[in-house]
């Protein structure tokens, strides 16, 4: 139902005094939700690449300083197995139970929750106040909708999806999970072209202007013209990729499930270097200060050297581990299967805090401004603050 009010002065006045006085006496999220006002308003937010960039490290300004305590902890869903968005004072979760939810990055209140037909692939992507995202199956569709409010700008077929779209100025692209690839526009969902590649995608592409860059379950690359979607080459690694490409701007970096690690140069696709570490991974690596970061499921951390794969240090994690670290320059934090959440100085390799929670981890933490952020397998969202 919809409540409209004349155009009396005095009777604005009153509903802005009432406004501000239940900002006295309301926590951050009732008071969103109760007085409907516009929440977001960062107009230049931009959250454009799945873990916030191709180093797929999910930090953004970061300015923690371990040891940690927990700020707080949210129930947002049944289970989370994306590493959440973040923009402005709020941070943006997808459950695996269709649901988005909106939290306050400072004290956890809700501030927003919306329910789609299927579960969610990858993380929500914000381009001003606005946030797209796509849907498993049995839904299957691309979304653009308005932050501060349920409206849906596009609303499209894509089949089901399980990895981020990748948005660059008035473009996104978008990867069905049984091998298609779409360039939509980002005002109304405007088809530009559709492509078709072999195999499952159910990992992140990287796109290098102006060219994609998609891995597939089997262990092959493919390597798209991004104005055409026609194909410019592909790459055959063998075995299976449980692994998110990365890139430091211009190599890219991959891992197979046996433990071999991959540098290709974006040309040809053809292998600068690969090591074999023996050791089953289940994520990819991530970049950082011309290093590569990996976890192994037997629950290692392993530095290496983006020049050559050697082997910079091991640190030993407690229980298996499916998610990739993350990554501020000074530390490099992790989770497990097992529910340890640690901090390693990225430059030894020595654990400088570890906190035990009785739920696993397979997201990735969120790393923003003055907080770091964990999702658990049960759909709790847990946030810490340097002590």
């Amino acid at each position: 139902m919809a409540y409209f009010f004349p155009s009396n002065g005095a009777l604005k006045a009153k509903i802005r005094l009432a406004a501000f006085a239940l900002a006295l006496v309301l926590p951050a999220g009732e008071l969103f939700a109760k007085a409907k006002i516009n929440f977001f308003t960062d107009i230049n937010a931009a959250w454009l690449i799945d873990k916030a960039g191709y180093s797929r490290t999910a930090s953004v300004n970061p300015l923690i300083k371990v040891p940690l305590e927990l700020a707080w902890k949210d129930r947002a869903g049944r289970s989370i197995g994306s590493t959440p968005s973040a923009a402005d004072e709020f941070i943006f979760v997808s459950t695996r139970d269709r649901r988005i939810i909106v939290l306050e990055r400072n004290s956890g209140g809700k501030i927003a929750k919306r329910t789609y037909k299927g579960g969610f692939g990858g993380s929500v992507l914000i381009q001003g106040t606005k946030m797209y995202f796509n849907t498993r199956a049995p839904d299957g569709k691309v979304y653009c909708t308005e932050i501060n409010s349920k409206h849906k700008n596009i609303e499209r077929n894509i089949g089901p999806a399980v990895v981020s779209p990748i948005i660059d100025q008035d473009r996104m692209f978008l990867f069905n999970q049984y091998g298609k690839i779409y360039s939509m526009n980002t005002d109304i969902g405007f088809r530009n072209w559709q492509s078709q590649i072999q195999g499952n995608i159910e990992y992140a592409p990287v796109y290098q202007d102006p060219y994609l860059f998609i891995p597939t379950i089997l262990g092959k690359i493919y390597k798209l013209d991004s104005t055409t979607g026609l194909q410019v080459c592909q790459a055959s690694l063998g075995s299976y990729l449980f692994s998110d490409l990365c890139s430091d701007g211009f190599y890219l970096y991959c891992s197979k499930s046996d433990g071999e690690v991959f540098c290709l140069e974006p040309d040809s696709l053809k292998k600068e270097w690969s090591v074999k570490l023996d050791r089953p991974l289940f994520s990819g690596p991530v970049f950082s200060d011309s290093s590569l970061f990996i976890c192994a499921r037997d629950g290692w951390l392993i530095k290496l050297s983006a020049e050559d794969g050697s082997v910079l240090w091991q640190s030993r994690l407690e229980g298996i581990t499916v998610a990739p670290p993350s990554l501020t320059g000074e530390y490099a934090f992790t989770g497990t299967k097992s529910g340890e959440l640690a901090a390693w100085d990225s430059h030894s390799g020595e654990k400088l805090w570890s906190q035990k929670i009785d739920e696993g981890i397979s997201a990735s933490p969120l790393i923003y401004r003055d907080f770091v952020y964990y999702c658990s397998d049960r759909g709790t969202v847990y946030a810490f603050h340097a002590k």
